[in-house]
């Protein structure tokens, strides 16, 4: 009885004592660097708040403020994106991902998409890295061009976005979501195959 007794109280403090792995490292996250210019650059997986800070927030408070979402439309994208996960990478040193990015996050939370759904991926503008991430998340994507906004349902790509809209980010949005055969700026044969 006294075995039993050590045996339960044992594995009750292993089990209080459980440490969870993060699977992500924290070191990875919000990683700066020097872009080709010598400029501050995010690059890997980042989080929203990283381009609240300086000197980012220099460009993403304005563009995210200044922009006017086409909300009639995003009451028609809203339950399409149930389901869906989006992941944008970006250059924090490109001019199309500082107008586009926080464009389409302003959309996104228009539409109350969860940012459990979202992944941002900054990318490099150096000749050794070139629109590539440290931790190469862009590997089998062929993003070519930044800022590219893929929409996945189950980890499967339904469409995405290139550079800029074609229309408009709302309208292009729904035309993927409908699943309408759209076809983004700068196709290839692999985007052209979904």
């Amino acid at each position: 009885m006294r075995t039993y007794f050590i045996i339960i109280v044992s594995l009750i403090s292993l089990s209080s004592c459980v440490v969870t792995k993060n699977p992500v490292n924290p070191g990875l996250i919000n990683q700066v660097s020097k872009d080709s210019r010598g400029n501050d650059m995010l690059l890997g997986k980042c989080t929203r708040a990283s381009l609240l800070q300086a000197p980012f927030a220099d460009w993403f408070k304005p563009n995210y403020d200044s922009y006017a979402v086409d909300s009639f439309t995003c009451n028609f994208i809203r339950p399409l994106l149930n389901g869906k996960s989006i992941t944008i990478f970006l250059g924090t040193w490109c001019g199309d991902s500082k107008r586009e990015v926080p464009r389409i996050l302003k959309m996104l939370d228009c539409c109350g998409f969860s940012e459990k759904n979202l992944t941002l991926v900054m990318v490099s503008n150096q000749d050794t890295l070139y629109k590539k991430s440290p931790q190469h998340e862009e590997a089998g994507k062929n993003i070519v061009r930044v800022p590219t906004i893929i929409i996945e349902q189950k980890g499967i790509e339904v469409g995405r976005i290139i550079e800029f809209p074609k229309v408009s980010l709302e309208k292009d949005m729904l035309s993927i979501l409908r699943n309408e055969n759209y076809l983004p700026n700068y196709h290839t044969l692999k985007t052209d195959a979904r």
